[in-house]
């Protein structure tokens, strides 16, 4: 399968490496897959912490900006309106899904890159670009993106309206704990250097290395 660099900001450059690529001038550097059975405990272990931290943090947020807007942190809870709130977090939770692997797709759009979307039942959904390659900082880009602007949203949402931030708490905090593996590859590749070029594939990545002459 031929592979395609995907550089909308540099068009230039992009066509000089992609004359090198397919000339053959090119070297595989690494190549890591996160979804290995060596690797699932120690990213369910991350995704956990994650989830504690989102968890907590929200939480905390959540009633301090609650008090701030009411100056009590008095509830007034019913068992139907209990009930109404863990559904609509729970649907929340399910949509959230859809809308971080939108966004990895809008941003791999905006590069120049063409997105494709799977999923692995029951409920781990993806977003790849397959045979496509990315330099570090926009395959970056691509991984962190939804973590980021949710979790800014997120945030937004419950300074300015802590009541209606309840009924998304689920959301907010999957969101977080579902961004493990983004998190992991993102600090894997931090130690790499800037011009390396990132492939994106169903269970991890691999990096190349475009000699120019």
């Amino acid at each position: 399968m031929s592979l395609t660099i995907i550089d909308r900001l540099h068009p230039q450059q992009r066509r000089a490496q992609q004359e090198a690529l397919l000339a053959g001038h090119i070297q595989k550097i690494d190549d890591f897959e996160l979804l290995s059975p060596q690797q699932m405990v120690p990213l369910a272990r991350l995704s956990l912490r994650m989830l504690l931290v989102g968890m907590i943090g929200f939480f905390v947020l959540n009633l301090i900006s609650y008090a701030v807007h009411t100056s009590s942190l008095t509830f007034h809870l019913t068992f139907s309106g209990v009930v109404l709130w863990l559904l609509i977090n729970c649907v929340g939770y399910v949509l959230i899904l859809l809308v971080h692997e939108a966004i990895h797709g809008l941003v791999i759009l905006v590069l120049g890159g063409k997105p494709y979307f799977g999923a692995k039942l029951p409920l781990a959904l993806y977003c790849g670009a397959r045979a496509q390659l990315f330099h570090r900082n926009q395959y970056l880009l691509v991984a962190l993106a939804p973590l980021v602007i949710i979790t800014l949203a997120a945030l937004i949402l419950t300074f300015a309206a802590p009541v209606l931030a309840a009924y998304t708490l689920f959301a907010s905090i999957g969101n977080i704990s579902g961004a493990a593996g983004d998190v992991w590859v993102a600090a894997r590749l931090l130690h790499r250097t800037r011009d390396i070029l990132v492939e994106d594939t169903d269970s991890g990545y691999r990096t190349w290395q475009v000699v120019l002459n």
